[in-house]
């Protein structure tokens, strides 16, 4: 008779190829994976695993049960989900967020979910929106936090809230940029002023991007970017351009002068922020963890404000 354990066993060396992986992921030890597998090969009679490689890999017979457990396992988990009161909840939960959310209320959302469901383990992953996606879609992570810059087919989405934006730079850009009248119909932007921008695999880039590509006065700036939020607040202090930044988050620079709102003639309309996972995954214990990040969600200042 197979347990559910040993078959959780089979299922994560499967999906990380290492029994040292496996343990992390079921919070036991190695040794504890071993003996799950070391009795399953003798009620099956045969090796599981191919261990002489570097990376653990399934036999033939060992690639039937891990396909076949799959399923049980999902059916097992939706269940519990759904039923399972959440003081008892009992389980791992992977989290993609972007950095803006990182830095601004994550740990606000991670204590709650300790107070309510104490038994739950969270696994936090910060990354750019689009690997985000593509993570979740390969079940790798179970819920994600983005900004909403395209549909999402597959995925339920909840709105958790919006940050405000602001296209910002030091004083003395802004006075550089005001002189030339880029706001006025019919101006010139100055086209020695770089804009600041996130990358293309940032949902913020996107949106930024978007922007850009509506505007007839910016077309010929260069255009600057970076693969974090830092580095690019980073470079706007320093004078380096225009960036489209979270206002709430930068709210000491603000308030301290150094940064100010530049009159760019694009878009500074708030940028929504949602809460995803899986179509399969619906149940009553992910409408709780939607609602819970709903009530934690606040853009309007950094978490170690």
């Amino acid at each position: 008779m197979f347990t559910f354990k040993q078959l959780e066993a089979v299922h994560w060396i499967a999906r990380t190829g290492s029994f040292v992986s496996a343990a992390e992921q079921l919070h036991t030890t190695q040794a504890g994976i071993s003996k799950r597998i070391r009795e399953l090969e003798q009620i099956v009679g045969e090796s599981l695993f191919d261990r002489s490689a570097r990376k653990v890999r399934l036999t033939a017979k060992g690639a039937i049960l891990a396909q076949g457990a799959e399923p049980l396992l999902r059916q097992r988990q939706a269940l519990m989900d759904e039923l399972v009161e959440p003081r008892y909840v009992d389980r791992v939960v992977h989290i993609g967020v972007t950095e803006l959310v990182s830095s601004t209320w994550l740990a606000r959302y991670l204590i709650a979910l300790q107070e309510r469901f104490p038994r739950l383990s969270i696994r936090p992953h910060v990354d750019f929106s689009d690997d985000l996606l593509a993570k979740a879609d390969a079940q790798a992570l179970d819920l994600i936090v983005i900004p909403r810059f395209a549909e999402q087919p597959g995925f339920v989405r909840r709105e958790l809230g919006a940050a405000q934006f602001d296209w910002l730079a030091t004083p003395g850009i802004k006075a550089r940029w005001a002189g030339r009248g880029v706001a006025t119909p019919g101006a010139t932007a100055p086209v020695d002023i770089p804009l600041l921008m996130q990358g293309s695999g940032s949902g913020l880039g996107f949106i930024t991007e978007r922007h850009l590509q509506h505007s007839q006065q910016l077309g010929r700036n260069q255009v600057l970017r970076t693969n974090s939020l830092l580095p690019l607040v980073g470079m706007t202090l320093a004078g380096q351009g225009v960036s489209f930044l979270p206002t709430g988050y930068l709210r000491a620079e603000i308030a301290a002068g150094r940064l100010v709102a530049v009159d760019t003639g694009l878009s500074d309309e708030p940028v929504v922020y949602d809460i995803l996972y899986r179509q399969e995954l619906r149940s009553a214990l992910f409408d709780q963890l939607t609602q819970l990040a709903g009530e934690c969600c606040d853009f309007s200042t950094s978490f170690l404000a």
